[in-house]
């Protein structure tokens, strides 16, 4: 999402965020009353249709280059990071100090809040972390992945202050967003592969640092929600007593989404069951 906004900003387009897509994904935009979910489709359809592109001024060799280092960040280096925050969601809330009180804008105290989301993203990351493949190596595996992956970026930006010259392109806009998710992390919380930038590959904490400067001015600004807190309501008494607390949204949906899965997969078994009962 960081870097479909990042691709934006540099462009000078007025956009506003909504909350998700049909598909659940963010970034999604609406064109032409058509949804595109999708970083990568979402630049390719903006830059067909405004005429605005990035990488306008990169040889052929210089976007085979682009391609590779695209494809190697978003399928790999990025798991290692979502594997990171399916391993430990306690430091993701503590590390990017997140409020999802304001964020869901909901009454709900952030202790039940962070409760759900530990269970639910916990669970849910990892499975899809060993689908990818990267979730099924050790810890020590995994960070090394991740080193690797810094190495070959920080050999290619070299002294350059962006990947291909002077201005940013596709590239630096697209390592940006994952960078930044390192490098942003509240000191306090350890992370091993975020220590390995800083101190091996202080090129990428300046490729950070310059894109910031220059796309986001105001980013102290937008790290703070813009959700205010919501108004404290006193419980309504009943005959009952108070009324009863409201459902975990977190909760309630990770648990009708499991069921909806399980009945998915129960399905072809009975089926086969039924068949072989007719024999």
């Amino acid at each position: 999402m960081l870097a479909f906004d990042k691709r934006l900003k540099s462009n000078n387009v007025d956009h506003k965020a909504k909350f998700r897509s049909k598909k659940g994904q963010l970034p999604f935009i609406e064109l032409n009353g058509e949804e595109i979910a999708d970083s990568t489709f979402i630049i390719k359809q903006l830059s067909e249709k405004y005429n605005k592109d990035l990488d306008a001024a990169l040889t052929p060799e210089q976007r085979v280059v682009t391609h590779a280092m695209v494809s190697m960040i978003e399928n790999h280096l990025s798991w290692v990071m979502l594997w990171w925050r399916a391993k430990y969601p306690d430091s993701v809330i503590k590390g990017y100090q997140v409020n999802l009180q304001n964020a869901l804008n909901t009454r709900l105290p952030n202790a039940i809040l962070n409760f759900c989301y530990k269970l639910t993203s916990g669970r849910k990351g990892m499975k899809k972390a060993k689908a990818h493949g990267i979730g099924v190596h050790s810890q020590e595996e995994i960070i090394e992945f991740g080193k690797n992956d810094l190495r070959v970026l920080s050999d290619l930006l070299s002294d350059k202050p962006f990947f291909f010259g002077d201005e940013p392109t596709l590239l630096d806009v697209v390592a940006f967003a994952n960078l930044a998710q390192l490098h942003f992390i509240d000191k306090e919380v350890p992370h091993l592969l975020r220590d390995a930038m800083n101190e091996s590959f202080p090129n990428l904490v300046g490729l950070v640092s310059r894109i910031k400067e220059r796309a986001y001015p105001d980013w102290d600004e937008i790290c703070v929600s813009e959700v205010a807190p919501p108004a404290k309501k006193e419980a309504k008494e009943t005959k009952e007593g108070t009324d009863k607390p409201e459902k975990q949204p977190l909760e309630e949906a990770e648990k009708e989404k499991d069921e909806k899965e399980e009945l998915a997969e129960k399905e072809p078994e009975d089926k086969e069951n039924e068949k072989e009962k007719e024999k």
